[in-house]
């Protein structure tokens, strides 16, 4: 993608509208942004499209949140301009023509200080304060900034609006068809391996009975996420109401509560030995003894998105006895530098990148089998969070290196970003390979 956008030739034929008649100019597009669902969408050539993101009313500073269409990915929010005259809103960016990402709009968003720039959590609180989602756009995902912030229930006009050009989240598993749903229940997990307690939501599938031959097992990392965000389990009713995957048990484990639930995250899964203890010592044996689960490694399938990919694929190396199948969704592999200058929240091991697949490249092959994905956005360098490499040329690192090894592994790259409208795509699709179809 190129630093520069074209220009928007919408926004021009409604800035000469605008100088003759700037009221019916901008009741024109509203009209054209409802009749399009959203951003104003544009051909470039046959690969790429230019996207207009408007804004329609009274602020004195409006940015885009999200978007990862943007050069400058790692910016909290990217700055719109307005039409002189008017209440318009516009910026443009030139992305991929199937792309599906999400955005958001922040009003009068406060200035961004040093201090909420290490302060991940407050600073996406600080965002959600002034965000709103795109009115002329019905498809909408909850905020996965709500869920870091501790908010669950944040108003419709707070959330995360989805851009998809290409239809890639058809069809759409997660709302409800009517389809037969599973059941769910919470437990409480204590873990002494952590020295804390968590979360774990249990989805039992439709027709699911104790007396029957053992289930195959997903546990989901970032459970609350997976759960509030991405409505996964909605999303397993309408896959095994299709016949689309095998019906499994599957345990979403929370993160367990904290005031800084960014660094205690990395802290626990940044390929953390404790956290791999938990998840094999203490989480499997409170499922098997409530749930005809498989003991079967390979029909236990531990996944995750990102730092809890990475986690995953850790866990597993550590004990393939209890994992012998891994989905990582956009996993944090290129994790591994410890004390980078440029390194925030890292937690790192050495002075490289990659650390766990350099673990990987070094020890014997084990019985695992792997699902890696990452977004075709997913590139540049994230200086300030990840020195190094960037996040689809670590995932494509460690599929080369896993397939060199003589491990099983089926790679996808997704038309999206590092966010959950395009993980729940992917993870569907890791289902779908991962479980057979039923």
């Amino acid at each position: 993608m190129s630093s520069t956008a074209p220009v928007s030739r919408y926004l021009q034929q409604f800035q000469q509208a605008a100088a003759r008649d700037p009221r019916a100019a901008v009741a024109d597009l509203e009209s054209l942004l409802r009749s399009m669902g959203g951003p104003l969408v544009e051909p470039i050539d046959d690969r790429m499209v230019l996207v207009t993101f408007v804004w329609i009313g009274p602020a004195q500073r409006v940015s885009v949140r999200g978007a990862q269409i943007f050069p400058d990915v790692m910016r909290p929010s990217h700055p719109m301009s307005r039409v002189e005259g008017t209440d318009v809103w516009y910026l443009s960016a030139a992305a991929p023509a199937n792309v599906l990402t999400v955005y958001q709009y922040l009003l009068d968003e406060p200035e961004t200080s040093a201090s909420l720039l290490g302060d991940p959590a407050g600073l996406l609180r600080a965002q959600l304060g002034c965000a709103q989602v795109d009115p002329v756009n019905p498809r909408r995902i909850y905020p996965q900034a709500g869920v870091i912030a501790g908010d669950f229930w944040l108003p419709e006009r707070q959330w995360e609006s989805i851009l998809d050009l290409g239809g890639a989240e058809q069809p759409d598993w997660f709302e409800h068809s009517g389809a037969p749903a599973g059941a769910i229940v919470e437990h409480r997990l204590a873990s002494a391996a952590l020295s804390n307690e968590r979360t774990v939501t249990v989805y039992t599938p439709p027709g699911f009975t104790a007396t029957r031959a053992s289930y195959p097992l997903v546990v989901m990392l970032d459970g609350e996420c997976w759960l509030r965000v991405a409505r996964l389990h909605v999303g397993l009713d309408n896959l095994i109401a299709a016949r689309a995957i095998v019906p499994p048990v599957v345990a979403f484990v929370h993160n367990a509560p904290s005031s800084e639930i960014v660094r205690s995250r990395i802290a626990e899964t940044a390929c953390n030995p404790a956290f791999a203890a938990m998840l094999a010592e203490e989480l499997l044996p409170m499922l098997r003894e409530r749930y005809p689960v498989s003991a079967d490694p390979d029909r236990v399938i531990l996944a995750g998105n990102s730092y809890t990919g990475l986690a995953a694929a850790h866990a597993a190396l550590e004990r393939p006895a209890a994992f012998g199948a891994v989905m990582s969704t956009s996993g944090t592999h290129g994790w591994g530098y410890a004390n980078h200058p440029a390194a925030q929240l890292v937690l790192g091991k050495d002075d490289e990148p990659e650390w766990l697949t350099r673990k990987y490249a070094m020890a014997p092959r084990k019985a695992i089998r792997f699902w890696i994905d990452v977004g075709q956005l997913e590139t540049g360098t994230f200086i300030d969070w990840m020195p190094g490499v960037d996040q689809r040329a670590a995932n494509r690192h460690l599929r080369t290196v896993l397939r060199a090894k003589g491990y099983q592994v089926t790679y996808y790259e997704s038309p999206g970003g590092h966010e959950f409208a395009t993980f729940r795509h992917s993870v569907a699709r890791g289902l779908q390979a991962m479980l057979g179809t039923g």
